[in-house]
């Protein structure tokens, strides 16, 4: 049975792959950057909490998700968790469903683009401060050890964001890998996280 930490560290290496992709700062010979390509961009790119990511938004049905998104998921069930998750990794996009009820959970959008942005102009790999900034802190966070992860979810908001928390890599320590939009209010404890104070 997977784990729902699969999908974190594959984000995370798609991260990792990116950022060794790039130059290094010696600019020494034989150092060659690889261009990425072009990420998806669903729509508009707005990241509206509460309500959607491009153009795909909570309130609609899964065929509706599938439709919009294309061709090109893969779905994974975690039954431990009572998520399935369906990725579409070109994209950079996971949508996750309540297992039970088939309701969309939480729209995400995941990787290095900075393609994608919030209502307030946060993008992913910013630093997670200034969307602590634009967005302040009536947040819950959870601080996923294994996976080097911490996650900050603004409940009154209905958003979130998946911050690296791995000092050995200070190119990418406390930036924001996933940015998710849910509806307003709790939503679950997550599973294999230590939920600790706002500071």
């Amino acid at each position: 049975m997977p784990r729902l930490r699969t999908s974190t560290v594959i984000a995370l290496g798609i991260l990792g792959a990116a950022l060794a992709a790039a130059p290094s700062a010696s600019g020494a010979p034989g150092d060659v950057e690889v261009p990425a390509p072009p990420p998806q961009v669903l729509g508009d790119g707005l990241i509206v909490p509460g309500q959607r990511v491009g153009t795909i938004r909570l309130a609609m049905s899964l065929q509706q998700i599938l439709d919009a998104a294309g061709d090109g998921y893969r779905r994974e069930v975690f039954e431990e968790h009572g998520i399935i998750l369906y990725e579409w990794r070109a994209k950079g996009l996971w949508v996750s469903l309540e297992a039970r009820t088939r309701a969309v959970r939480v729209i995400s959008v995941f990787g290095t683009t900075d393609r994608f942005r919030t209502d307030k102009g946060i993008t992913l790999m910013m630093p997670f401060p200034r969307a602590e900034t634009a967005y302040g802190r009536e947040y819950r966070r959870w601080l996923c050890a294994e996976d080097r992860i911490l996650l900050v979810r603004y409940p009154g908001l209905g958003l979130q964001f998946g911050v690296v928390n791995d000092p050995s890599k200070p190119m990418i320590h406390r930036r924001i890998f996933q940015i998710g939009v849910f509806k307003p209010g709790p939503l679950p404890a997550v599973q294999g996280c230590r939920e600790t104070s706002s500071p």
